[in-house]
């Protein structure tokens, strides 16, 4: 006689598949002003994400009210209606031509926010670009994708601790992200 948790649970028995973390691809547009600069980025981009957050649901906030000595919650809107967190972690590889290419194109997405070495600074609409993370199946069917609109890097780290102890750590970077608003598209 099977036990019950092979014949009671549907998700079981009907051998429904699990959602598998690592089954997620990441594509990048960049903002206008670096496509014509890096036109292979969103192949090079996708094919060196290694990580990637997927912060859509804010937490929503309380207002209190009191009557005597009881305390009641109400739900209210969020605090934000935006995202001002979210990462992505890449390789970092070097080509035939000396270019840690994921390093660059990156650093030149960052350098349009500030450019810590002109002091550059650039409006808006020159800095936003697109976060599409598809999230699939086994099979490689799309099961969620959330499509980030308005991003810009807040955070570039990750290739600064070099050490003489480390001969088979290897170098990576992490891109840190703030979104005016977000799509997210689940089946």
């Amino acid at each position: 006689m099977p036990l019950s948790h092979f014949t009671n649970i549907q998700s079981h028995f009907e051998k429904w598949e699990p959602v598998y973390k690592n089954l997620f691809e990441v594509t990048i547009l960049l903002p206008t002003a670096l496509q014509q600069i890096h036109p292979d980025s969103k192949i090079l981009l996708m094919e060196n994400a290694t990580s990637a957050s997927l912060p859509t649901y804010p937490p929503l906030a309380t207002a209190t009210q009191k009557f005597k000595y009881s305390t009641r919650l109400f739900l209210t809107t969020p605090d934000t209606t935006s995202i001002s967190e979210t990462s992505i972690k890449f390789n970092l590889n070097v080509n035939n031509q000396l270019q840690v290419f994921a390093f660059r194109m990156l650093k030149d997405w960052f350098d349009l926010g500030w450019n810590n070495e002109t002091g550059e600074l650039n409006y808006k609409r020159n800095l936003v670009g697109d976060i599409i993370i598809n999230v699939h199946d086994r099979e490689g069917m799309v099961i969620r994708r959330v499509t980030f609109h308005n991003a810009m890097m807040t955070k570039f780290t990750g290739w600064e601790d070099l050490s003489w102890d480390s001969g088979t750590e290897l170098a990576s970077l992490d891109a840190g992200f703030a979104v005016d608003y977000w799509e997210d598209q689940y089946y």
